[in-house]
């Protein structure tokens, strides 16, 4: 064991092991074997013969360290006081070590380091990094400002953490200071100071900063390129991660480790990739890689977002130990393919639920419309997690209003301390949902005062507040503002909303001309829409015409043949709708069936057998296909 003491500048002079019972220890500890020494140790009633051997203790404390031993380091740490070496650089910096590594009370450490009699670059660094680790990145920058003022000067271990601190607090211009620190000391080609620059660089979405320093070395090792994919990876450039990750084993001879096949899998996965996925998959088992928990939650996300399931699943089975990253990425799959059933199914199998997890069942819940279900995880997320999660509670917002129990929505969010976009959004798109049209714009007016920038989604949810509360004038101001203002481009929902929305108000003519002047005038749902409103209208004209533009622009679309048929049954014209259901049969074209289904709970339901084309039996629901859809009564 090469043991650096000029590096630690220990007190004592280099030293000489002899065949004696310090040298049996020492040849325990090399072997794994502590239980053993720490035996050998306490056999010996006189201290006095170590206390010139501190290099024993450091040694002892060191194999502590590596078996994760935390007793038996106490109890080295007692011997440690009673022979004085604590004293002694070497065994301070592998005492702190211990405590750092091993013990989960923070503040022991603290106060072990308070308490070396000599603090050199090495303990500084030690604290600096473990404040980083307990959560607390700006206490390490404070810890930093100290050192520097007791002239301990740092090393490129001390920059590397208090620039991964700068990426903990999301504080860019901080780090780029540290940048220039790093340049100054001529610490510009160390590798690890380059991936923490890297990493904080991608964390803070300046990825074009991340890719110019990555550029700029000259033998990147393998931990710069997985920190640069990383970086393209955060900031939704997944083309860019995967051109990087393919050049890099052909130019430079690389193998990537676990964290590098994460990370592009992750990206395979956000861009639908399925074939290429199973490249990377394919890579992972032709460079040995097993039983890697990394890599297999990537895997079964990466299936999950392709929307392969089954591979996903596969995957998730052959885990022996699946974390919670794991079971959020299969829950998350099968939520993404709408299989809500199944989520809820695998959320009662599971031991342990953590915050993400929660997200994805409450999610399920909310596309089930099960409030029952939805109430039983509300429930468990309070008894096991009593913090506030603003990830969460917008979801039980979201949750509570999609089951139609709007209350239920704003009593939670009126108790959330802060409140985020997605949160203002899900309770306006609440309100709007169930009728509350006035309240659902208020609200929306409330979260602009708190100074809340809107976004499209947004815009979405009061364009259909406004539709059904029959708020034309505030509606058109709205669309308006929305570009204006914001600087919000109108997708094909805003000008659905609008569509509606002047169609209701029975201004037929505005709405066809707002189609044709947009950008999705051949958008058959806008059709669709207007077609639909014509249905309560006596413009049969204006019905005609677009019934007509719906055929040319997809004959095979069922609605453009069934609305046109309500419309000429709506003002009487019987021959004209038999004549529009006789031309969708001849053409082979059938309407999709609507679909119903009712939660039961020990409730026998009697239905008329003449609107009952099948009924199929799931487990605790009843789902009902009904003959007749709901366009053509």
């Amino acid at each position: 064991m090469n043991i650096p003491l000029r590096r630690h500048h220990s007190s004592l002079a280099p030293f000489n092991l002899q065949p004696t019972i310090e040298h049996d220890i020492i040849s325990l500890c090399k072997n794994n074997l502590l239980p053993d020494a720490i035996q050998l140790l306490n056999s010996i009633h006189s201290y006095k013969l170590f206390t010139k051997k501190p290099i024993l203790y450091a040694i002892l404390l060191q194999t502590c360290t590596k078996s994760h031993s935390f007793n038996h380091g106490l109890q080295l740490h007692s011997h440690v006081i009673k022979t004085g070496l604590e004293t002694d650089r070497f065994v301070g910096n592998s005492l702190l070590a211990l405590y750092f590594k091993l013990c989960s009370d923070f503040t022991e450490t603290k106060r072990v380091f308070d308490g070396l009699y000599y603090k050199d670059v090495v303990s500084w660094t030690s604290m600096i990094s473990g404040f980083i680790r307990a959560g607390k990145p700006r206490f390490s920058l404070h810890l930093l400002k100290e050192m520097l003022g007791i002239g301990v000067e740092p090393n490129d271990f001390t920059l590397s953490s208090v620039i991964k601190a700068c990426a903990e607090l999301g504080d860019v211009n901080l780090g780029r200071g540290f940048h220039g620190i790093v340049f100054k000391r001529g610490f510009d080609t160390n590798h690890v100071i380059a991936s923490s620059l890297i990493d904080m660089y991608g964390r803070n979405y300046v990825s074009y900063d991340a890719q110019k320093l990555f550029d700029e070395l000259l033998e990147p090792d393998s931990i710069c390129w997985t920190s640069v994919i990383s970086a393209f990876t955060r900031n939704d450039q997944f083309e860019e991660a995967l051109v990087f990750f393919l050049s890099m084993p052909r130019k430079h001879q690389m193998s990537p480790d676990g964290f590098t096949f994460g990370t592009v899998l992750t990206a395979c996965g956000n861009l639908g990739r399925l074939k290429q996925g199973k490249e990377v998959h394919s890579k992972v088992i032709t460079s040995g890689i097993q039983d890697n928990v990394v890599v297999d939650s990537s895997l079964v996300d990466m299936y999950g977002k392709c929307g392969s399931m089954y591979e996903s699943q596969r995957v998730f089975d052959r885990m022996t130990s699946p974390n919670s990253v794991s079971w959020c990425a299969l829950l998350g799959g099968y939520c993404q393919k709408g299989d809500f059933d199944t989520v809820i199914e695998l959320f009662r199998a599971m031991d342990e639920v953590d915050l993400y997890s929660f997200g994805t069942i409450i999610r399920a819940c909310a596309g089930l419309a099960a409030v029952r279900q939805g109430k039983e995880v509300h429930c468990q997320y309070l008894r096991k997690h009593a913090c506030q999660c603003i990830v969460i509670e917008s979801a039980l917002v979201d949750l509570y209003s999609k089951c139609g129990c709007i209350d239920f929505a704003y009593r939670v969010f009126k108790h959330m301390q802060t409140r985020n976009l997605i949160t203002w959004n899900s309770i306006i798109s609440g309100l709007a949902q169930n009728g509350q049209g006035v309240e659902a714009i208020q609200m929306f007016n409330d979260m602009i005062n708190e100074g809340i920038r809107p976004d499209s989604i947004s815009f979405i949810s009061v364009l259909f507040a406004c539709s059904h509360a029959g708020l034309v004038d505030e509606g058109r101001e709205y669309f308006i503002l929305m570009n204006n203002k914001y600087g919000i481009e109108a997708g094909i929902e805003h000008y659905s909303c609008m569509v509606d929305l002047l169609g209701r108000a029975g201004q037929l003519e505005e709405a066809e001309c707002l189609i044709m002047e947009s950008s999705f005038k051949d958008g058959r749902s806008l059709w669709a829409t207007l077609l639909g409103a014509c249905t309560t209208s006596a413009n049969f004209i204006v019905a005609e015409r677009v019934g007509k533009k719906m055929m040319d622009l997809d004959p095979s679309y069922h609605l453009s043949y069934v609305l046109l048929a309500n419309v000429y049954r709506a003002i009487g014209r019987w021959n004209e709708s038999g004549k529009i259901i006789g031309l969708m049969k001849d053409r082979g074209i059938h309407k999709t069936l609507g679909k119903s289904w009712i939660d039961i709970d020990a409730c026998f339901i009697i239905l008329e057998s003449s609107l009952i084309k099948s009924i199929v039996n799931r487990p605790g629901r009843l789902w009902i296909i009904a003959v007749e859809s709901t366009y053509c009564k």
